[in-house]
């Protein structure tokens, strides 16, 4: 057991020493393949034309028959889904690559979904929450409040990716330093509430650590569910102890909900996973995972949620069609993208001689039109590369999230933008940005 603790203690010492040089690294990477996107493809059961004409009927009779507040928008969908191309579908569910409206193939399962459940208010209302989310961006819609937002159940992790923001030493001193690591009851409860009041219905739990560490994290998920949001989502590392990931496992299944569970695995064996994922053991892992699947199978098959697995491609010798065959048996959904050079930390790198690198700086960033982040302790922030919260909204604690979001600071943030002027801001300085385009 030492022998073992001291190679994950001298594996982090490494991944801390290395932490500059692979933020190089991963700008280079992007110079050469382009900027990260998340691809989503569905493993198995997919939409096909009979489920597709059963939607657009749905529609049609909702629209027929009572007056919808968001009318305009459910005619667009509804015209979009009538030449929607199930032969060759979109994969791009962040909408990164349309200027507009366009529906991924793994968001028209999820529709499909709440329609097998019987829910067809659910799936239109679902519809209506992706089209928003989608037209803000490209809008660069102010009004209204945010369509999701992203909550951090925990600061602190049982890992150190290498290309994870964890592994910058900065933010492994602001987490020693923080108070509070795991967001209080008082406080999830009262930003879920405050979010969904003025029209959420998305919520991604996500930030900079592992979302089960916090012991309350279950009952976060059924409070989401029970208030009725349509959309709840969460990454976790799956390095959970057997006994405690049944346990939690069955939970999850139990509840009913839609919940999107996305396993955070970056290969398919143990020692390029176990280098990448510092601290963490692939055969617990791998077990964890297939005990998931096969619980859902036998105990829970009517079960809605849909997993998937997510890799991050770092490094040149990361199989992803390898890692896809070998997963694809145990998950819904397979995606892959480009690390993000921001988690390793370009996005406080500047030129040697202390100037910012000024990156990408016509680029139209969305993250400002599209999400706010609230971290554990309760700080707001406009985007989860800018980890160490220099642009730092208010503090949830004290402020309304309506607030924050229809304040000073955010509008000041989004004219810049609209302007092309992102990088006036630092960090957003020596950042790619989200989405958007250079034009």
């Amino acid at each position: 057991m030492s022998e073992m603790l001291g190679k994950v203690r001298e594996a982090r010492e490494k991944a801390f020493a290395q932490f500059e040089q692979r933020s190089k690294e991963s700008l280079e990477l992007i110079k050469q393949k382009g900027l990260p996107k998340l691809r989503i493809k569905p493993l198995g059961h997919s939409a096909t034309k009979e489920e597709l004409d059963e939607l657009i009927v749905v529609i049609e009779r909702k629209l027929a028959t009572t007056v919808q507040p968001e009318e305009y928008a459910l005619y667009n969908i509804l015209d979009y889904l009538r030449n929607y191309n199930l032969e060759n579908p979109s994969t791009d569910e962040d909408g990164f690559d349309v200027r507009g409206f366009e529906f991924a193939i793994s968001e028209l399962n999820q529709t499909l979904r709440f329609l097998d459940y019987g829910q067809e208010a659910k799936a239109i209302e679902y519809l209506l929450y992706r089209y928003k989310i989608k037209k803000f961006a490209y809008k660069l819609d102010m009004s209204g409040f945010i369509p999701m937002f992203h909550l951090e159940a925990a600061t602190i992790c049982d890992l150190v990716c290498t290309m994870c923001y964890q592994s910058d030493e900065r933010l492994r001193q602001l987490i020693k330093e923080q108070k509070v690591k795991l967001m209080p009851w008082d406080l999830f409860t009262k930003v879920t509430d405050d979010a969904f009041k003025y029209g959420c219905r998305a919520v991604v739990f996500a930030g900079r650590g592992e979302p089960s560490l916090n012991p309350n994290f279950n009952k976060m998920l059924k409070y989401c569910h029970d208030k009725g949001y349509l959309h709840i989502k969460f990454n976790t590392n799956m390095m959970t102890k057997p006994e405690r990931m049944a346990l939690m496992a069955r939970e999850w299944l139990s509840m009913n909900a839609f919940l999107t569970i996305v396993f955070s695995v970056d290969a398919g064996n143990a020692k390029i996973y176990e280098e990448i994922r510092v601290g963490g053991i692939f055969e617990r892992v791998k077990a964890n995972i297939e005990m998931f699947d096969r619980i859902r199978r036998e105990e829970f098959p009517n079960s809605p949620v849909r997993t998937r697995i997510n890799m991050v491609i770092s490094r040149s010798d990361q199989d992803a069609e390898a890692a896809r065959v070998m997963w694809a048996p145990l998950v819904d959904e397979f995606s892959v993208q480009l690390a993000n050079a921001e988690q390793n930390g370009s996005t406080y790198l500047n030129n040697p001689d202390g100037s910012p690198r000024n990156v990408a700086p016509h680029r139209l960033c969305i993250a400002p039109f599209t999400r706010i982040y609230v971290w554990a302790d309760g700080k707001v922030n406009p985007c989860e590369n800018d980890y160490l919260s220099w642009l730092c909204l208010g503090d949830a604690n004290t402020t309304p999230l309506y607030d924050m979001w229809t304040g000073d600071k955010m509008r000041v943030l989004r004219l810049a933008f609209i302007k092309r002027q992102k990088n006036s801001f630092s960090p957003c300085n020596n950042c790619v940005g989200k989405g958007g385009s250079n034009d």
